[in-house]
């Protein structure tokens, strides 16, 4: 086989033709691989087995490029995670699952970037979930139903913060860590309009820093 523009293109080992044909590999005891060929590039189902013979990825393919519903499998045969791919880039939903059946993880994809996701726990609660909001990736991790703290990072700058809040809804804290030029760094207690109520120079009054040490652990 070689390669062109990316894509791998199967090719007979004595005519050095492009290969056409729907093909399983494997030995007397087991099958590795089975798939279909077009042209010497997949065409169609390719399905990848482990050892044990359980199905562990079942793709599908236009021309060489992934092209519709990916599926990937736990040891056990459950199924484990679904993508969704169109000539080759990754869009729309991709959902992951617990072995137990449940919906662990769901993203939506944009541009091949995760633009939203949910994550919950294996009862079904949610534990977090991340969205972007005017530039800013924020992702909120849940306790017991409630909001317990956000991450905040930029899309454009060097922007990051945490913000953590009260069993009530309210803001505990929010600090944002900023390195500048020089390497120097600073911890800024923020209100919750985002303006500065406090900088704190890390190297220079480590123990200042060290009374906020508890959310960095809680981070």
């Amino acid at each position: 086989m070689d390669s062109y523009n990316g894509i791998i293109v199967y090719r007979d080992n004595e005519t050095k033709k492009p290969m056409d044909g729907y093909f399983i590999v494997g030995n007397k005891y087991s099958k590795w691989e089975e798939f279909n060929l077009k042209n010497g590039v997949l065409n169609g189902d390719d399905i990848v087995f482990r050892d044990n013979g359980e199905m562990y990825t079942h793709s599908t393919y236009v021309r060489g490029k992934l092209h519709g519903e990916e599926k990937k499998y736990y040891p056990s045969g459950k199924l484990q995670s679904v993508d969704t791919y169109n000539n080759g880039i990754q869009y729309g939903k991709s959902k992951d699952y617990y072995e137990s059946g449940q919906l662990r993880t769901e993203s939506k994809i944009e541009n091949e970037t995760v633009v939203e996701s949910i994550t919950y726990d294996i009862i079904g609660n949610i534990i977090s979930q991340m969205f972007i909001d005017d530039g800013r990736k924020i992702t909120q991790y849940i306790k017991n139903g409630k909001l317990f703290s956000e991450d905040i990072s930029s899309t454009y700058d060097n922007f990051e913060a945490k913000k953590f809040y009260n069993r009530d809804g309210s803001l505990k804290i929010y600090l944002q860590m900023l390195d500048d030029q020089d390497d120097n760094h600073f911890l800024i207690e923020l209100d919750e309009n985002g303006d500065e109520i406090k900088r704190i120079d890390v190297k220079a009054n480590p123990q200042e820093f060290l009374k906020y040490r508890q959310y960095f652990v809680d981070m």
